[in-house]
């Protein structure tokens, strides 16, 4: 049986204890509707502040949680941050993607727009992604798995049971369902799973293989929130830092400056977001462990020192392929003191979700 079966059979003894009634609708049952299908004059940065203020008390309410779950030393609370701003068409402009409370607050709606430069529109809609009422217990995941957005994925937990969905980015730059993959597990331990693509019945087998093509496929993850990735609830800001984002406006090297720019080392608990980026390329990554360094990206070079920067953000300048041992090293800008030292440290010294190591150039050694 897969780990990922195991964990939702898991999931689903536990939930069925405390939950009642059927489950809500999901992006399938509601059609693809979209339920804000007006569209937003303006600039994309006049239009999203429009929208956000639009939805802001949802917005406000799913904000207002705050997420606890186990780190393996001791429980913490993250904040949810509901609003990302992000290219993922590379055409220069982000979109914009949040969660709203819904039903009462038990459930977190998705929701995507795109703009032209002259306007702004709902793209995607996708109801319950995430569940608010259980706290830790269930997760989601949106990831595109095609270069340039043309394909974006979320894969999430519809009460016990898990979903796929999918879309593929058409020519009017709508999303629109391309695959989905469901299972039903049988908590009785009777083996009676059903499991389906696209609402047709298949083997579990058919069904894990469709689901790993598709998790393999990734390309660029934009929220992660599964066991020992909880740094954050949701997405990069808060509503009050995206507006302030957008009235300041955004980088254009794919991803927007986060929201509260700091002075001297520019590091910030993850949970408050990562530094401003000054320039176009700049790129932060998140500390999970202290830095031990080398002068050089190997353990042939010279040791650079241990810098007790553990749960801070760094600035990461290039990156480099250490053939021998067959791993990555980041050149980084250490704060020590009154003054910044270059050095090289191992990626595994970074939480993966917080860098894109294609966004850094790659220096040869």
């Amino acid at each position: 049986m897969k780990i990922r079966k195991q964990a939702a059979l898991v999931l689903a003894m536990i939930l069925m204890a405390v939950c009642c009634g059927a489950a809500g609708e999901t992006y399938v049952e509601s059609g693809g509707r979209i339920p804000d299908s007006g569209t937003y004059a303006g600039g994309w940065e006049e239009a999203y502040t429009r929208i956000l203020n639009n939805h802001a008390a949802a917005i406000g309410q799913y904000e207002s949680r705050t997420i606890d779950f186990y780190n393996g030393k001791e429980r913490v609370s993250s904040q949810c941050r509901p609003v990302a701003l992000m290219d993922l068409t590379a055409d220069g402009i982000p979109e914009l993607l949040f969660l709203e409370a819904a039903s009462g607050g038990r459930r977190g709606d998705f929701y995507l727009y795109s703009s032209d430069g002259n306007g702004a529109a709902c793209r995607l809609y996708v109801p319950g992604i995430t569940r608010l009422d259980y706290d830790d217990m269930l997760g989601f995941r949106v990831f595109c798995s095609a270069e340039g957005g043309d394909t974006l994925v979320i894969e999430h937990f519809e009460y016990e049971w898990p979903w796929m969905l999918q879309f593929a980015r058409n020519a009017l730059n709508q999303y629109t369902l391309l695959n989905y993959l469901h299972a039903e597990y049988d908590a009785s331990g009777e083996g009676n799973d059903r499991c389906t693509w696209n609402g047709r019945t298949v083997s579990y087998e058919e069904y894990d293989r469709m689901w790993q093509a598709i998790e393999n496929g990734r390309t660029r993850t934009i929220s992660n929130y599964f066991s020992g990735n909880q740094s954050s609830y949701g997405f990069d800001y808060t509503l009050s830092e995206a507006l302030k984002t957008l009235r300041g406006g955004a980088s254009d090297s794919g991803r927007t400056g986060t929201p509260a720019e700091t002075q001297g080392n520019a590091s910030a608990d993850i949970t408050k977001g990562a530094p401003v980026s000054r320039a176009a390329r700049e790129v932060y990554g998140y500390t999970i462990d202290k830095l031990a360094t080398r002068k050089g990206p190997s353990t042939t070079y010279e040791g650079g020192g241990t810098y007790n920067v553990k749960n801070q953000w760094i600035r990461v300048l290039a990156k480099a392929w250490d053939r021998r041992n067959g791993i990555w090293w980041l050149k980084c800008e250490i704060p020590y003191r009154n003054e910044i030292r270059v050095l090289w440290t191992g990626y595994k010294r970074f939480d993966p979700n917080s860098l894109d190591l294609a966004d850094l150039p790659e220096e040869d050694w």
